[in-house]
């Protein structure tokens, strides 16, 4: 539960941080409909993009590592192959727009999932959600960084709501000047302990992926369950 629940603060970081950084400025008092229109504005621009997110969470003495790979196609393609925690085996859990296909190999079966239609997102749902974030959360520029040969902007962010049922944690997000996109996350406790970490490895940005890339080949033998 306490990994869920670092992971979705992580997430509501990392969207803060696009939003605030895909407008190419740092000022704090940008209006949500600039962020919102630059932001939209960016992401227009990206066709496709790959990349491997490693994750590791220290919950007491324990710590717990995933990893998984993920390549996204406009407009609805995308392929992850998951990596759960002591297990070598990956899952492959893949999109093609029409259907959602998740192999398993350890049990060699396959889970095909008719996908709802996806409607577009619109202008105003932007607007509503960038507004409710920023007006919870501080987001500061701690300065310029270099990570893997990438010139990085390197932000603090901190939620605004205080007392005894606030979450006292902050979290440092190294954003690529190049792409806007986070390449590296670290959430701290109220003591400045180290709680999470996320690295983002071998991102590339509008490569030219196929349509090929997303084509479910059904394994040899395979059990297949049908759900709606």
């Amino acid at each position: 539960m306490r990994i869920k629940k670092t992971l979705k603060s992580m997430l509501l970081f990392i969207f803060i941080t696009l939003a605030l950084f895909a407008s190419g400025c740092t000022e704090k008092n940008l209006s949500a409909e600039d962020i919102a229109t630059q932001m939209l504005e960016k992401q227009d621009s990206i066709q496709d993009y790959s990349y491997t997110m490693h994750s590791t969470y220290y919950t007491g003495e324990k710590t717990i590592e995933t990893e998984f790979k993920t390549i996204y196609k406009k407009p609805h393609m995308i392929k992850n192959f998951i990596q759960e925690p002591g297990k070598e085996e990956e899952t492959l859990v893949l999109s093609d727009g029409e259907f959602r296909w998740t192999y398993t190999p350890g049990t060699n079966t396959v889970m095909k999932t008719k996908l709802p239609k996806t409607p577009e997102i619109t202008k105003s749902d932007y607007l509503t959600l960038i507004g409710i974030t920023l007006n919870d959360t501080n987001v500061s520029l701690l300065g310029v960084e270099k990570l893997d040969n990438r010139e990085t902007y390197l932000l603090k962010t901190s939620p605004k709501e205080t007392g005894e049922s606030a979450a006292q944690y902050y979290t440092k997000v190294w954003v690529d000047k190049e792409t806007w996109m986070p390449l590296k996350y670290q959430m701290y406790d109220s003591n400045g302990n180290l709680t999470a970490k996320t690295e983002i490895w071998d991102l590339k940005v509008n490569s030219g992926i196929p349509d090929s890339e997303f084509v479910f080949n059904i394994p040899d033998g395979a059990e297949i369950k049908t759900t709606g």
